[in-house]
C-alpha cells in the first residue's frame, strides 16, 4: 500500500518557525492540521490543493494532531467552506472550545503558577499573550472523536490513530505504511515541552511521565519515515527519541541535583536553569521543571511539601534497603 503525504510548510510569527501541515490528496482527500488563522497559512493551504490538482471542495475530511493555535487555527473556516468534518481527540476538547473553556484553562493555570511560586506580574503577562494567540483560532463548534487504535482509509492504505499525550492531552500522531506524521510530538531539533495541562475538573495532569511513555511506544514502532509538526522529514525515529529520551534523563539529574532538605518552589529551581524576564518561556521553563519533579516524587526521589496554599519540593533520602 501507499500512503501520498504533501507537506505544506505554513509561516508563524513565533519563535519556533513554520509549521507544517499535510495535504493526503489520495481518497478520502485529507488535510492533516491547518495552521494559524492568518492570510499566509490561508494561501499555503490554497497553493498546496493547486498544485496537486485539487479543489478546495475536494477535501473530505480535516484531523488534527492537537489543538494547538499553530495547529488548528483555520480549521473552523476550512471546514465551513468545505463542508469536510474536522477529527480530533476529546482530550483536546478544552483547546478546541470557545472563550468558556478557555476561561477555565487560565483560571486553573493561573492558579498552578501562584501555588508554585511564580512572581505575581507573570501571571497577567501570560494571560496577554495567550489572548493573543487565542485571536489566530477560531473554536470548533463540533468535531468527530477520534480514539487509540482506530483505522482511517487513505488512499489504497490506512492510518492507525495513536494517540500520544504529553505535549497535548489530546496529541495522536497517525501512522501507517512505513510513516508517521507526528505533530509536535516527535520533532528533529526541538524537544517537545510537557505542557501545563488540567483535567475539566481542574486537576493538573502530570504531563512529563505521559510524554516519555509515548516516545518510548513510538521508539518500538520506529517508523523509518517521520512527518513532524515543525522541520523537514527524517528517520527512522529511533535515534532521535533515544536522544530526547538522554536529554529528559539528563535533565532529572540536573533538577535532583538542586534540590536540598529545605523545601524550594519549582518557580525558583525553573529561574536557575532556565534565567528569563519573557513571561512565556516562564511557563515553559516552569512546566518542564514541574514535569521532571514529578518524576523524582514518583521514583521516590523527591517529596512534595504543601504549605498554606503553596507548593514547594525537597530531597527525599531513599532508606538503605532502597538504595
Amino acid at each position: 500500500m501507499t500512503i501520498r503525504i504533501q507537506p505544506i510548510t505554513i509561516p508563524t510569527p513565533f519563535p519556533v518557525g513554520p509549521v507544517n501541515a499535510y495535504l493526503l490528496p489520495d481518497d478520502p482527500v485529507t488535510l492533516v492540521d491547518a495552521g494559524l488563522k492568518t492570510e499566509a497559512a490561508r494561501a499555503a493551504i490554497r497553493a498546496s490543493f493547486a498544485a496537486a490538482g485539487l479543489p478546495p471542495a475536494a477535501l473530505a475530511r480535516i484531523i488534527l494532531t492537537h489543538g494547538h493555535t499553530d495547529h488548528m487555527g483555520l480549521a473552523a473556516e476550512i471546514a465551513a467552506e468545505s463542508g469536510a468534518p474536522v477529527f480530533a481527540h476529546p482530550d483536546d476538547a478544552p483547546k478546541l472550545g470557545g472563550e468558556r473553556t478557555y476561561a477555565a484553562y487560565a483560571d486553573y493555570l493561573l492558579r498552578t503558577m501562584r501555588q508554585h511560586g511564580t512572581p505575581e506580574w507573570v501571571g497577567p503577562a501570560v494571560l496577554e499573550a495567550l489572548r493573543t494567540l487565542r485571536a489566530l483560532i477560531d473554536p470548533l463548534p463540533a468535531f468527530e472523536p477520534l480514539a487509540d487504535g482506530m483505522r482511517l482509509p487513505s488512499g489504497s492504505g490506512e492510518l492507525q490513530v495513536l494517540h500520544t499525550p504529553g505535549h497535548s492531552a489530546g496529541h495522536i500522531c497517525l501512522a501507517g505504511d512505513g510513516v508517521l506524521i507526528a505533530g509536535d510530538m516527535l520533532l528533529e531539533e526541538i524537544s517537545p515541552n510537557p505542557l501545563l495541562e488540567f483535567t475539566a475538573s481542574g486537576e493538573r495532569v502530570q504531563t512529563l511521565p505521559l510524554l516519555l511513555a509515548s516516545l518510548r511506544r513510538l521508539h518500538a514502532l520506529n517508523p523509518p519515515i517521520v512527518y513532524p509538526g515543525h522541520g523537514e522529514p527524517f528517520g527512522p525515529a529511533a535515534p532521535r527519541i533515544e536522544r530526547v529520551l538522554a536529554h529528559h534523563a539528563e535533565r532529572l539529574e540536573q533538577i535532583s541535583s538542586l534540590l536540598g532538605d529545605s523545601p524550594q518552589a519549582a518557580a525558583d529551581l525553573a529561574e536557575v536553569l532556565f534565567p528569563t524576564s519573557d513571561p512565556m518561556n516562564r511557563l515553559l521553563a516552569l512546566a518542564e521543571v514541574i514535569g521532571h519533579l514529578d518524576v523524582l516524587v514518583a521514583e521516590a526521589r523527591a517529596e512534595e511539601v504543601s504549605t498554606g496554599g503553596r507548593i514547594a519540593y525537597r530531597r527525599r533520602e531513599r532508606p538503605e534497603s532502597e538504595a
